[in-house]
């Protein structure tokens, strides 16, 4: 009973510090690290909202180019809540909310932030490596953006 409630206890921290280390990479624009917080298969996956179409990512070739063509442009700071688990074995899955705020210089007179808040839904799966997302999707409740222009 112990060990299962230590493993139950480890899996969790883990996959805390998963999540963690997802929002580091991603903030630091580094796409090798933050693709490497999935699968080799991983997804992610933005569900379309407002104006904004659906987005799907697909395995860690493609994860890493698609945050370092985002990060190219914008910079910004996760604020993730803390994940509610659901623990089975080498299985898991989760749910959590987020803040995210960036902003970006896209021409030399053109200044852009962004913002969205909404949840994350994850399915993680234990590797040789240790705890990683097999799937992440995205759900904005709101997503607004900002234009400067200088004058």
């Amino acid at each position: 009973m112990l060990e299962a409630r230590l493993a139950r206890a480890e899996a969790m921290l883990d996959i805390i510090a998963l999540e963690a280390r997802y929002a580091r990479a991603w903030d630091c624009g580094n796409g090798k690290a933050w693709a490497d917080v999935f699968t080799a298969d991983g997804v992610f996956e933005i569900a379309a909202v407002g104006d904004r179409s659906a987005l799907k990512v697909e395995g860690r070739e493609q994860l890493s180019a698609f945050c370092f063509d985002f990060t190219a442009k914008f910079s910004g700071v996760h604020v993730p809540g803390l994940p509610l688990l659901d623990i089975d074995g080498d299985e898991a899955t989760g749910h959590l909310h987020f803040q995210f705020v960036a902003i970006g210089r896209l021409t030399p007179n053109h200044t852009m932030s962004r913002t969205a808040c909404g949840q994350y839904d994850v399915r993680y799966r234990r590797t040789e490596k240790g705890w990683r997302m097999v799937h992440r999707l995205e759900k904005a409740f709101s997503s607004a953006r900002s234009e400067f222009f200088d004058f």
